[in-house]
């Protein structure tokens, strides 16, 4: 484990980072929408998940894990609160286990939980210009909540049909797709660039995309899979899975809350917090490209396993790669350059951070 080079990885990421359009929407963001709603919806989720939730206004954002009685990872979901309910933001991939595991624990509670994916698409916008698009295509401006974690969700009025065809406003069809115009844009809390995300109803995808390529440069998120492990917007069942403790993904303590009462796996949370240790964490990875690592590569130094990689994406524009893997405990320092058996592996915090070592 040394510093030195570490400053290097640094600016080999900043690089690509200050490169980036002023405008980028990343198209197809692939997530599905889980609505939890009713009165006792607050209440239930801060029992069932590990974020603190109860008393949070409408319009804030709150990442969150759902453990099992041992601490192991069931789920994982981004919450956005509503009125007297909350939608969950996780990958579709998982949707039908997050309701699931939520119906598995619910029982009298005064609320309903069902997957309403099929009606909304999304375009995720990073760069300093990504609010400027959305107000070029929105009838109303962007009021987000303060929101000390830093996610926030305010409703958006695309007017569409006015947009489409004003002579036609009156037809029945129109005036439905007027009413259905409601939309909303989300805030992150990334570091690295600004980044706000379009939730729009399906049938106004193809309109909103062609009104954004007069100010975005328009991608997949195929093209931006490095973008994904800088923000550190972990996939599960890929960089987050039932093997892993919640503590061996995060400490944050706005997502694994450590007074906010009981949960399922608090016990275990507590435990390892108050007198134990994790023996891997989640960590952010860069490293020269010609090192041949692949997701589920292992790390190895001195021929001894120091952890595995879960994602892997180039950097554009360098001969560099970032990922996102479990490095061991003895091991871990982030900051430092870790000296593995195919070369130097750089470790950083999740997400990433523009900063030196030391």
């Amino acid at each position: 484990m040394t510093s030195d080079g570490f400053d290097r990885h640094v600016e080999i990421i900043a690089r690509a980072v200050r490169e980036l359009p002023s405008c980028l929407a990343i198209e197809h963001w692939h997530q599905a929408e889980i609505l939890v709603a009713g009165p006792d919806a607050d209440d239930f989720l801060h029992r069932v998940s590990t974020a603190p939730l109860r008393g949070l206004p409408s319009g804030v954002g709150r990442r969150m894990l759902f453990l099992d009685a041992k601490g192991h990872v069931k789920a994982a979901a981004t919450g956005w609160k509503r009125g007297d309910g909350w939608i969950l933001e996780t990958e579709s991939a998982q949707s039908e286990r997050l309701v699931q595991h939520l119906e598995w624990f619910h029982i009298r509670e005064r609320l309903e939980i069902q997957d309403s994916s099929q009606h909304w698409r999304k375009i995720l916008l990073v760069g300093k210009d990504a609010e400027f698009a959305v107000r070029g295509i929105a009838k109303s401006q962007l009021q987000f909540s303060d929101n000390s974690a830093g996610l926030a969700e305010t409703r958006l009025d695309l007017g569409w049909s006015k947009t489409q065809d004003p002579r036609a406003v009156s037809s029945p069809a129109n005036f439905a797709l007027e009413r259905e115009a409601e939309a909303w844009a989300r805030r992150f809390d990334q570091r690295l660039a600004p980044s706000l995300q379009l939730v729009l109803p399906r049938s106004h995808e193809t309109h909103v995309s062609s009104l954004l390529r007069t100010a975005a440069c328009v991608v997949s998120q195929n093209e931006c899979e490095w973008l994904r492990i800088l923000f550190g917007m972990w996939i599960y069942g890929q960089d987050v899975t039932e093997e892993r403790l919640g503590p061996e993904v995060t400490d944050d303590e706005r997502i694994i809350g450590l007074n906010k009462g009981c949960y399922p796996g608090q016990e275990v949370v507590a435990r390892i917090v108050s007198r134990g240790h994790i023996n891997w964490r989640l960590r952010g990875l860069s490293f020269p490209a010609g090192t041949h690592f692949a997701a589920g590569s292992e790390i190895l130094v001195g021929g001894k396993r120091a952890g595995w990689l879960t994602s892997v994406a180039p950097l554009p524009g360098t001969d560099w790669a970032v990922g996102l893997g479990y490095i061991r405990r003895e091991f871990d320092m982030y900051g430092q350059t870790l000296l593995t058996d195919a070369g130097p592996v750089g470790l950083h915090p999740v997400p990433f951070r523009l900063e030196g070592s030391g």
